[in-house]
């Protein structure tokens, strides 16, 4: 398992040693059963002499830290309170860190921080090469949490736009657990080939996947304060969504009902590994890719001559990924969208804890520092029936030059809503491979994405004909300040070629 991502890494399909130390991309790159999650129609690219690859358990995690701290012991339980229960207690904030958090994340008056948190396990994956065409089968497990909170949860100092002061304390927080099962497919279509003077193969994909999803929770609360200047009147609008699935719902009925916070929250929620097992909807979904190859030279690759392996070539690739939808029929909750606003008397006070998006949080922190909490309205007046929401859709795109020992690439990636997993923000990464030795590939890239931290990735593995080891880390830093952080991954994968 991976684990001690202090930053970035957003808006990617699948999570793996070779694409995290390459920068986060892999339309291109990935060529193994990973590729049912990015890009299928890379099942069919020889990019070494094999015909079966097995893996068991490839996995990888990161998050995107509202605090990090340098000693390593100290990040590791850092990056475990993102994802276990909350525990009252663990996310208390001094004024040094306050103001800190205030420096990091929102410089130049910004009003609001995104941030991140995954973990991803392909727990098996095979694939194969037979008559020129490749198929794919792969299982794997997705942890996703991504939350936005204004600055004025840390500060009091407001921020002047326009002639209007305003004081932001939004708090968006998305959570979701998938396991899927996927079954790919890729072939050469020959009607598109020989576009160029050289050797090419125009390749599609398709891996359709079957989803169990497993606890769920989806809550929007837009909370903002402004006040024209020269004025004593403070306006207040507030706009709060709440869907849920599995023992978040059970918590929030319980607080509905009277029950504390901290005692909803510790008496519904499981650990982290127990929450993973609980079972409360199903889906289906796809993912499809297209890869143009085109080879240079005396790369006879394309014409799949005794298997040989693709050495140069330039390679453009387009995917649509997690096309589908989830229905959530087990321990549901819905609340109805509520808007309201008011004339408060003064603006809002700070908060002495920091937002994580720890399972159970939300309803502890607005419980707590909430000016009015948004549940006050919902003590009867809620749904417990089935809903269903969209798979977190992503485009992505990229280009690859391979010339012997040395691979370039480039991907983009953008999604179609801001979700668990990925968002609207349009993602860029760049990454390098070198083989000084057959066995012992050398990977860097870096990431970059408006508003978030930017990475620097560096990677490397053991390729011997038979077993591979990969490995990669993660170092990220914030754009607009000169402070970086150790984002660690500690992700190995033992992968087998027959």
């Amino acid at each position: 398992m991976g684990f001690i991502c202090a930053n970035s890494i957003f808006a990617q399909p699948v999570l793996t040693p070779k694409n995290l130390a390459l920068g986060g991309g892999g339309t291109t790159y990935i060529t193994d059963f990973n590729a049912n999650f990015y890009n299928p129609a890379n099942l069919l690219i020889n990019d070494r002499a094999r015909v079966v690859d097995i893996g068991f358990l490839s996995s990888g995690s990161f998050f995107n830290g509202v605090l990090n701290f340098e000693d390593l012991n100290d990040q590791k339980d850092n990056y475990l309170r993102y994802f276990n229960k909350f525990e009252s207690g663990e996310f208390s904030a001094s004024q040094a860190e306050r103001d800190l958090i205030i420096d990091t994340h929102y410089k130049r008056d910004r009003l609001s921080s995104f941030h991140q948190a995954r973990f991803d396990a392909t727990t098996f994956g095979v694939n194969w090469i037979s008559n020129n065409k490749a198929y794919s089968i792969a299982s794997r497990t997705r942890v996703g949490s991504s939350f936005e909170t204004g600055r004025n949860w840390y500060t009091d100092q407001l921020v002047v736009n326009d002639g209007i002061s305003i004081s932001n304390q939004d708090i968006v927080h998305r959570y979701q657990v998938l396991h899927e099962f996927s079954i790919g497919y890729s072939e050469s279509v020959k009607l598109i080939n020989g576009l160029s003077s050289r050797l090419d193969n125009f390749l599609i994909g398709i891996a359709p996947k079957f989803i169990l999803a497993g606890p769920y929770q989806n809550i929007e609360w837009r909370n903002n304060y402004n006040q024209q200047n020269g004025s004593t009147e403070i306006n207040r609008a507030q706009v709060f969504n709440y869907q849920s699935a599995g023992n978040l719902s059970a918590a929030t009925q319980a607080y509905l009902s009277g029950t504390t916070a901290n005692q909803a929250t510790d008496m519904s929620l499981e650990s982290f590994q127990d929450e993973l097992t609980n079972i409360h909807g199903f889906g289906i979904g796809v993912d499809v890719g297209f890869t143009y190859l085109l080879t240079f030279g005396s790369d006879l690759s394309t014409l799949n001559s005794n298997r040989q392996r693709t050495q140069n070539s330039l390679r453009l690739s387009f995917s649509i990924n997690d096309l589908g939808f989830v229905n959530y029929n087990d321990q549901t909750l819905y609340l109805e969208e509520m808007n309201s606003s008011s004339e408060p008397q003064n603006f809002p006070t700070i908060a002495d804890e920091y937002f994580a998006g720890a399972p159970g949080q939300f309803l502890n922190f607005v419980d707590e520092h909430g000016d009015g909490n948004p549940f006050t309205d919902y003590s009867t007046d809620f749904k417990t029936a089935s809903f269903s929401t969209l798979l977190p859709t992503s485009f992505n795109g990229g280009v690859l030059i391979e010339l012997n020992r040395i691979k370039i690439m480039g991907d983009m990636s953008i999604g179609i809503s801001n979700n668990a997993f990925n968002s609207t923000r349009l993602i860029t990464s760049l990454g390098t491979e070198i083989r000084p030795l057959n066995f012992l590939p050398l990977r860097g890239g870096l990431q970059l994405g408006p508003g978030l931290p930017g990475s620097f990735n560096a990677g490397t593995a053991i390729e011997t004909k038979f077993w591979d080891l990969s490995l990669a880390v993660t170092v990220s830093a914030r754009s607009f300040t000169t402070a970086t952080n150790w984002s660690g991954v500690g992700v190995a994968v033992l992968q087998f070629h027959l």
